[in-house]
């Protein structure tokens, strides 16, 4: 056994939901057969451990990861390029693996690996971890969805760009990726790794779990070197052959069909183990060949399901959706009948458009009309409790424009010369020309501000 024993930490990002690797953890393909994979000891398949407790509902690692996303209050949508799930391989040298199982200690290791897990990417994160021990080393493949909280790192190509940050939980695998957290891993790993033997990796290794297809790679090559050692074995007994044939008149006949009947001999069963070998090395690549086909067969039935799902599920949206729109539309039309005076401007003017274009920093921008005269106006700095309440839907675009513009404010002089009487019993006076603080164009001599006030308090003591 070498004197150093090395931890083993590996980080992959997943594809999707990751199904296709959760057959091979799961050891069961997409219909939910036993599948066992060739570099794998079938009888002593029943020895791996799902070691992390699926919720209420859950019954499978590709499930786990769609629960976790589902249920982390995430804000934004999850796109279809986004990572949802970080492979995890844990494990140490062949040899310390073997003795910390043999001495015992498997599951206090175990329950190490676990504990760094959490600690390391969070209780809810860890989604499924596997003990196998059908392999030849035994080691862990844990699932951890990357959901994070803290703010968005810049990156390079944004510059000095400003963006908005938004608080909450995110689902970002850039950010648990980091190559400075990779090498944290690495670090923290190691320590906790220290108690069963077990050191630091070595920096920049480019050691890897073993997969089905460099499994069979070697097999099939060394085959390949068997058959040519023997193709040069039957040439060199065809050039002895050869020589015997020149014997012939020589004299000495019986000896030369002895010899060329063991020649021919050694030809027909080196020419035998050829064949065999070939027939060996087909059948390995077929059954190779029959492995990736039945992953990929339910890998595409499962994308075919989930498709199908997810068309019905948009069917379904899509008349909720409609329906939910004519509700809204009846309510809509019900509250504008009981309740006139939230959906009219006090001017009596006819409210066509408003925008309101940063809700943090409210200001309102209106576009009316009377007849066939249309006239805007903007106000600034308003009240940012009453812009909130709109934003909310707790109040009417035309409540909202009456609490932010007095009567004067909604109109132009000629939308208020046109409104006639009503409008002069509104404001108190004959229609005057409008002040506004954008868009009408109009000179006006209403009162403002000041001048307005003081109209006000005498009116008061009157």
């Amino acid at each position: 056994m070498s004197n150093t024993q090395y931890a083993v930490c590996h980080l992959q990002r997943g594809s999707g939901n990751d199904s296709g690797m959760s057959c091979h953890i799961e050891r069961k393909d997409a219909k939910g057969k036993i599948y066992v994979p060739v570099n794998a000891d079938a009888d002593r398949t029943h020895l791996n451990r799902e070691l992390v407790r699926f919720p209420d509902g859950v019954s499978n690692r590709t499930e786990a990861i769609q629960h976790r996303i589902e249920t982390a209050g995430l804000r934004r949508k999850v796109s279809k390029n986004q990572t949802k799930a970080i492979r995890v391989m844990l494990t140490g040298t062949h040899e310390q693996m073997m003795k910390i199982a043999n001495d015992g200690k498997l599951d206090s290791w175990i329950d190490a690996n676990l504990k760094w897990l959490r600690e390391t990417f969070g209780n809810e994160n860890l989604v499924s971890c596997v003990l196998h021990m059908d392999e030849k080393t035994p080691h862990l493949h844990a699932t951890v969805v990357p959901i994070v909280t803290g703010e968005r790192i810049r990156r390079k190509r944004e510059g000095e760009k400003k963006y908005e940050t938004k608080s909450g939980p995110r689902l970002s695998a850039d950010d648990v990726m980091r190559r400075t957290k990779l090498h944290e891993y690495q670090n923290s790993y190691a320590k906790a790794m220290k108690p069963f033997g077990l050191q630091r990796g070595i920096v920049g290794s480019t050691a890897k779990h073993q997969t089905n297809s460099e499994y069979y790679r070697p097999q099939v090559i060394q085959y390949e070197e068997d058959i040519a050692k023997l193709q040069a074995d039957v040439e060199k007994a065809q050039e002895g052959r050869n020589t015997i044939l020149a014997w012939f008149g020589k004299g000495d006949l019986a000896k030369t069909k002895k010899e060329l009947a063991d020649k021919d001999r050694l030809i027909a069963e080196l020419n035998k183990q050829i064949e065999e070998l070939q027939a060996e090395k087909v059948r390995l690549q077929e059954q190779h060949k029959s492995e990736i086909g039945k992953l990929r067969n339910g890998y595409q039935k499962e994308i075919d399901k989930a498709i199908h799902q997810a068309e019905a599920a948009e069917r379904q949206f899509k008349e909720k959706d409609a329906l939910i729109d004519r509700q809204r539309k009846q309510i809509s039309l019900l509250d504008r009948k009981a309740n006139s005076q939230r959906y009219s401007l006090s001017s009596g003017a006819e409210l066509v458009r408003i925008n309101v274009s940063n809700y943090r920093n409210p200001s309102l921008h209106i576009w009316t009309r009377v007849g066939d005269e249309l006239f805007e106006n903007i106000k600034f700095q308003i009240d940012y409790d009453v812009a909130q309440r709109h934003f909310n839907g707790q109040i009417t675009d035309e409540e909202f424009v009456n609490a932010v513009f007095e009567r004067q404010e909604q109109v132009s002089t000629r939308q208020a010369e046109l409104l006639g009487a009503a409008f002069t019993l509104a404001i108190g006076g004959p229609a005057q020309a409008h002040v506004g603080t954008g868009g009408g164009g109009s000179s006006s001599d209403l009162l403002w501000g000041e001048q307005k006030n003081k109209l006000n308090n005498q009116r008061k003591t009157r």
